[in-house]
């Protein structure tokens, strides 16, 4: 049922305002935890108090929940998903003193919770926004809303993060516009997942997939990452299109199985990993939004 049959009408900013608070806040964790990793894990005290940098984020949170309950002004409400992002982010980075006995801040699994944390809020994101479009009626509700409070008074910070985000977009589409550059990425994860299918059945041991000390559930999804390319790999010539489909499931597997429990073993380290995948990822979704033919149904439900 649409939003706006039940008397609610939603932002036509909502997508970016909410991509603004998820990008912000993994910001805000890794530039946290870099910060103080730096500088010795400092704290903010008086005598026996300690105020943990949780508090700030609850403060930063408040703050952006008393602008949007004062003031009805679109550049407001995007500086309030920026300065909640913030505060959700220093919030959520403080989950292992709450989740263990003895407030251990460096308790292990906490990334690996927190990257969960992050992946469903993206989801439920996506599934928020991407349900069903606008009406006519929100359109028009959200035109007249916008035409009426026009302003030039947005912050340097948003300005400067759309401008960042805009060139890399721009950079990021005219690198993957390039004829060699997709085919290239896809060869390499193609060969690099069937280097990964060999290491684990011990059939070679390359140094830089080592398979000793990694949990059996990341095994797992490596080797179904690997089974799925393999798939993709023998529909490739009668399909081209359900063969990038497969490796679109095989990148998700191990975003949302493999690199799960890699955060949970060793901590930041597993970032990288997570970043190649992204950039796969990002490689494929270009190539279907760029070839509508592709887009044809999700693989698994052909049978």
């Amino acid at each position: 049922m649409r939003s706006d049959r039940k008397g609610l009408v939603r932002d036509s900013d909502a997508a970016d305002m909410l991509e603004l608070l998820l990008v912000i806040s993994v910001a805000t964790i890794l530039i946290n935890r870099a910060f103080l990793a730096l500088t010795g894990y400092p704290q903010i005290a008086f005598g026996s108090f300690h105020i943990a940098h949780m508090l700030w984020g609850g403060l930063l949170m408040l703050v952006s929940l008393i602008m949007l309950f004062y003031y009805w002004n679109p550049s407001l409400r995007r500086l309030a998903a920026l300065i909640s992002g913030v505060g959700f982010g220093l919030f959520i980075d403080e989950l292992g003193k709450f989740i263990t006995q003895d407030n251990d801040y460096f308790f292990k699994p906490t990334i690996a919770i927190i990257y969960i944390i992050f992946i469903v809020m993206y989801l439920i994101f996506r599934r928020m926004v991407g349900l069903n479009p606008l009406s006519q009626r929100e359109i028009t509700v959200n035109e007249t809303i916008r035409n009426q409070l026009k302003t030039s008074s947005e912050s340097r910070l948003l300005k400067g993060y759309d401008y960042v985000r805009n060139r890399y977009k721009t950079f990021l589409n005219r690198i993957l516009a390039m004829p060699w550059v997709i085919p290239g990425i896809m060869i390499f994860f193609v060969l690099t997942s069937l280097i990964q299918f060999a290491a684990i059945l011990g059939w070679i041991n390359p140094g830089w997939a080592p398979m000793k000390n990694v949990s059996g559930i990341s095994l797992t999804g490596a080797f179904l990452s690997s089974i799925l390319v393999l798939i993709g790999l023998l529909v490739l010539k009668s399909s081209r299109r359900k063969a990038v489909h497969w490796f679109k499931l095989a990148v998700l597997m191990n975003i949302f199985v493999t690199q799960v429990f890699l955060f949970y073993q060793s901590q930041l380290t597993a970032l990288w990993g997570l970043i190649i995948d992204l950039l796969i990822y990002a490689c494929i979704d270009y190539y279907l939004r760029n070839h509508p033919a592709a887009r044809i149904p999700h693989p698994i439900s052909q049978g």
